[in-house]
């Protein structure tokens, strides 16, 4: 809980304590002082936890407004008992879970995205709880589900100029770092060559001083390595820096540990090095902080940008939009973005989140192929102007592209007993992103302008990269090279889970095109490759 002071002073001020208490102790004495609603709205942190009442005998789990940390759950199907974990595969060993029924929809929606989103998982019987969700189930079985908190879809009015806007986050920032590195634990940052984590790293040196290391991952010779850029930053800002060089060869060492920290089947392929950069950091800090959520909050992906572009054309009927775009392409008129192609907004995000082709599924899987496609997440609800789009842009990054990336943070953490924590997703940082408009933010076609603009106050804005490379490796070309036998080993040795869903001729296809540098299949691959791996290691037993 990052507001522990506050909370124990308000507390306090009711008797409650008499020196300075734990998180779990505030927890406690919150809910029973101020009940449950009140509590949750107070609570500034990366928590879950179950709550037994013994008063009205309700059991109460809930979960963090972000989604820090993970929770599952499942119903006896005779109403006998509940079973909850914050691991995946835990739920799975309880006697209240039925026998795993997979969920043929959340696996398509696995494969295409690389995660599992919303409420889904693997099996029909398991559930997560939503970010930001509690639910509660009493003596008599009845069970009820909330939201505590929600990103709103629509926000129109209230926003603040950008001179209030730049001066609030830079305080408002400056506070949740304080907050979030409180303690006696030695402290490190996460330093990449983009915007976020500088930023964090540049106002974590400004409070701590000298000494304070930042841990960095470099892939040398890779077109897309950032750590030239990194360098610059470290030496700007004065910062320790520890540089781990990654490879071909370091990735495939890694992968057994891969295996044991996917409590499901995950595929974001960032989880290597993760692992390695989490690795190396446990070794001399405790708590380190990242730069997650700069990305969903302040508009730094390209997916945004490219709705709004064109995405007024979609007041338009479909065949009309397809004939711009090839009025475009021939130069009669000002070129269109290829989204106005997409039948929706929804079926455009939908589609770039997809790492696994439409195409290709249906060859590989065609069960799946024809079934339900867009999970809930992407549904778009109305088209009145862009701000529409915006906030409809940022609702589903945080609930979707958000989501994996901290679930892989856990899992990584996890596996190397280190603490992660990300100032930029601190409630008073999430409420002030939604005080400012989002058009703003993306002025002059710019990702993250605000951000920008406040690491500016540190750094000279040359030094400041001028496009995103993203958190990556190159594991399609390593997948040629030193982890070819992994992939073929255990892709193609036997029978592939669920048994007889899927064809090893057009899944030896699809790799093949992948080999000869056709095509770049590392996401679909992984995905695969990873529901394999922890079938073998929880279902085969």
């Amino acid at each position: 809980i990052f507001n522990t002071p506050e909370l124990a002073s308000e507390l306090n001020r009711q008797g409650s304590f008499s020196n300075l208490p734990t998180d779990d102790e505030i927890l406690l004495d919150a809910l029973e002082q101020w009940g449950l609603e009140r509590t949750l709205s107070k609570l500034n942190g990366a928590f879950v936890f179950a709550w037994f009442n013994r008063q009205d005998r309700t059991l109460t789990l809930a979960r963090d407004h972000a989604g820090f940390r993970q929770l599952y759950y499942t119903l006896d199907p005779d109403g006998q008992g509940l079973a909850f974990a914050s691991r995946f595969d835990a739920v799975l060993k309880s006697p209240f879970t039925p026998p795993p029924k997979v969920d043929l929809n959340a696996l398509a929606h696995y494969l295409r995205l690389s995660y599992f989103p919303g409420t889904e998982t693997l099996f029909q019987q398991v559930k997560q709880l939503e970010p930001g969700s509690y639910l509660q189930i009493n003596a008599d079985n009845q069970l009820r589900l909330a939201r505590w908190f929600e990103m709103p879809r629509q926000v129109e009015q209230g926003f603040i100029g950008e001179d209030r806007a730049l001066e609030e986050l830079e305080w408002t920032l400056e506070k949740a770092v304080r907050q979030q590195f409180e303690g006696n634990r030695p402290v490190g940052v996460f330093l990449s060559g983009g915007v976020d984590s500088p930023l964090i790293s540049a106002i974590a040196r400004s409070q701590l001083g000298r000494g304070l290391p930042a841990f960095t991952i470099s892939v040398p010779g890779w077109g897309q390595d950032e750590g030239a850029d990194a360098r610059r930053y470290a030496k700007q800002l004065g910062l320790e820096q520890q540089i781990i060089e990654i490879s071909g060869e370091s990735a495939l060492g890694v992968i057994d540990q891969v295996i044991q920290a996917q409590h499901e089947p995950f595929g974001d392929f960032s989880i290597i090095p993760s692992l390695l950069l989490f690795q190396h950091a446990s070794a001399s800090v405790g708590l380190s902080l990242s730069g997650d959520g700069g990305d969903e909050l302040f508009f730094g992906y390209e997916r945004p940008f490219s709705l709004l572009r064109d995405g007024r054309d979609f007041r338009l009927p479909q065949v009309l939009r397809a004939g711009m775009f090839g009025l475009g392409k021939l130069g009669f008129i000002r070129k269109k973005s290829e989204v106005i192609l997409s039948r929706s907004p929804e079926d455009y995000y939908y589609g770039v989140n997809s790492r696994f082709s439409q195409k290709w599924l249906q060859k590989i899987a065609s069960d799946l192929s024809a079934l339900k496609q867009a999970p809930e997440l992407f549904a778009f609800e109305r088209y009145q102007n862009e701000l529409d789009l915006a906030n409809y842009s940022r609702y589903v990054e945080y609930y979707g592209q958000l989501q994996r990336g901290l679930k892989k943070v856990e899992m990584a953490s996890a596996r190397q007993s280190l603490e992660v924590s990300a100032p930029l997703l601190d409630r008073d940082v999430v409420a002030l992103s939604l005080k400012i408009n989002p058009l703003d933010m993306m002025k002059d076609g710019q990702r993250k302008r605000l951000l920008y603009k406040l690491l500016g106050k540190f750094v000279p804005q040359e030094i400041i990269p001028a496009t995103k490379r993203g958190f990556g490796i190159p594991l399609g070309e390593w997948m040629r090279g030193p982890m070819r036998a992994l992939v073929e080993e255990t892709l193609f040795s036997g029978g592939l889970y669920p048994s007889g869903l899927f064809s090893q001729q057009e899944l030896n296809a699809y790799w093949q095109e992948h080999l000869s540098g056709k095509a770049d299949h590392k996401w679909g691959l992984w995905n695969l490759l990873c529901l394999q791996w922890w079938a073998a290691r929880n279902l085969d037993k």
